[in-house]
């Protein structure tokens, strides 16, 4: 029938990212016990997911092998929602016979950039939940304290400091508008959530975070590191080094560094060794610099961007940790200066007021 009779088959949305990997590692696992089918692997991956999104994926690649598509083209065809560099991989292994092995290196890069990705999502859920709490308490000062001492002084505000009076004013109107203030507050919530949701608004939040103290050298490390792990997964499953590099560099999200990395790789287009496009563009550290010089030199390029990985890897975590440490006490500090301020102003408030009666 034909590739376009083939491509209707496959008219199902994208799949989720952890599903689509969940079940490509079972598949890994079928293909690497005792040399099943390839048809007979994907075939038991259908069965035991049917009625679901992805049995039916797996459904349609089935029929489409028996149709006499390759593998790498059946599974693009499918609407997984697997990365690019996958079906290279994929492709890299149909040729050389070895489509167990990339398919095993795939999934161990899906799972590496499945941690990186979980690690910086917990890394910033902390201090989320401490601006919120922050915040909270501030609210709940507003709304309970600062009303009570409002109706201890109330007819003497002219007797009171200026700091007292704009703190208890404030108080008032939180309580006089606490459903206006909650409206607000919910539609600025939910104007944020939509704006993450948002592509260009969630690439934008994500620029700002790289221009921070600590956190952003945390990120560009991470990226770094996504990078080498990518381009030592696709060389060493013999990838050409062209090809290669564009694919890895689709996975970094950071402007300035894919900027930079896109120069590499018109340099190394040109002729010019990776180590020495590296360096002349300022891309990584010295000590990257120097590892990939080795492993060009002794033809390990592979194991060696491997090696960076991990070195970049650790160092992320290292930053992260210290990010960690210094967030705590820095958020305490600004909270408890927040609500410090909000309790001295009533108390200058109460000892104006005794002052005045004396």
């Amino acid at each position: 029938e034909g590739r376009q009779g083939i491509a209707q088959l496959f008219d199902t949305p994208p799949l989720p990212y952890e599903q689509a990997q969940a079940d490509l590692v079972e598949v890994v696992r079928k293909l690497e016990s005792g040399g099943v089918p390839l048809a007979e692997s994907v075939d038991s991956i259908s069965s035991g997911h049917a009625g679901t999104a992805i049995g039916t994926a797996f459904g349609k690649t089935l029929a489409a092998l028996r149709a006499g598509e390759r593998f790498s083209d059946a599974l693009s065809l499918a609407g997984l929602a697997l990365p690019d560099y996958l079906y290279q991989l994929v492709s890299a292994g149909e040729l050389t016979g070895k489509l167990g092995q990339s398919l095993q290196t795939a999934v161990a890069q899906m799972e590496y950039e499945d941690r990186l990705r979980r690690e910086m999502r917990n890394a910033l859920t902390y201090p989320a939940i401490l601006v919120f709490s922050g915040i909270a308490a501030t609210l709940l000062v507003f709304i309970v304290v600062v009303p009570k001492f409002a109706n201890l002084l109330k007819g003497k505000s002219d007797h009171i400091p200026l700091l007292s009076q704009w703190v208890i004013g404030t108080g008032m109107f939180v309580q006089a508008h606490l459903v206006w203030v909650g409206m607000v507050a919910l539609a600025l919530g939910m104007g944020v959530a939509a704006g993450l949701r948002n592509p260009h608004m969630r690439s934008r939040a994500f620029e700002a975070l790289v221009h921070m103290p600590l956190l952003g050298g945390w990120i560009i490390q991470t990226e770094m590191g996504r990078w080498a792990a990518m381009l030592s997964a696709l060389l060493e499953n013999r990838v050409p080094i062209i090809s290669a590099m564009d694919l890895a560099l689709r996975g970094v999200k950071v402007t300035a560094l894919r900027n930079s990395l896109q120069q590499v790789l018109r340099d190394v287009r040109g002729g010019t060794r990776l180590a020495d496009a590296l360096a002349n563009n300022q891309a990584m550290q010295p000590t990257g610099i120097n590892l990939v010089r080795v492993g060009e030199r002794s033809g390990e390029l592979a194991p060696m961007l491997r090696a960076l990985a991990s070195l970049y890897e650790n160092a992320s975590r290292d930053r992260m940790k210290r990010f960690l440490l210094l967030l705590e006490p820095i958020a305490i500090l600004l909270i408890g200066s927040v609500i410090g301020v909000i309790m001295v102003a009533i108390m200058l408030a109460v000892t104006s007021m005794n002052d005045s009666v004396t």
